[in-house]
């Protein structure tokens, strides 16, 4: 089997997330939208995809239970991840897991190797360009789809 964050031999699911909140601070910020989309092998599952906005369409109790319940124990997929799984945590109220991959750091790494002590531009939509991805993020579900794209590109084609 590959490494759990590279290889396409690796077809365990996984879940790329991403949370928009009232502001960056996790530990003051309200959730205003989750999403979550499930990976399994280079299919990005969009059909049952999560989006809850916690407070309008679900209390946040409720909330929580169905995104520990979307997520379970399987490795998470972020742009910058910290503060989506901070924000998941708190509104769960359980520890998600501890196998996580942050996309910019999977792109920063490969930029560093086929460049020459040049700045690396980590924006979404440099990323985005650069990595030739069909979409526009907008909006949690965007991000975290944009997320998954970026996922499968860094780690199976090769590019």
């Amino acid at each position: 089997m590959g490494h759990p964050d590279h290889g396409d031999t690796d077809r365990r699911e996984r879940v790329a997330i991403h949370c928009e909140a009232t502001s960056f601070d996790p530990e003051a910020a309200t959730p205003l939208a989750f999403a979550a989309i499930r990976i399994r092998g280079p299919r990005i599952l969009t059909g049952s995809a999560l989006l809850l906005h916690p407070g309008c369409d679900t209390g946040l109790a409720e909330a929580g239970d169905l995104l520990h319940a979307f997520i379970g124990d399987r490795p998470l997929v972020g742009y910058y991840l910290d503060f989506s799984v901070a924000m998941a945590e708190r509104l769960t109220g359980r520890s998600l897991s501890d196998e996580r991959t942050e996309v910019s750091s999977l792109y920063y790494a490969r930029k560093l190797r086929s460049m020459s002590k040049q700045a690396v531009d980590l924006r979404l939509d440099s990323m985005i360009r650069d990595l030739d991805l069909p979409v526009r993020p907008d909006g949690a579900f965007g991000i975290a789809l944009t997320t998954a794209m970026a996922w499968l590109r860094l780690t199976q084609d090769g590019r």
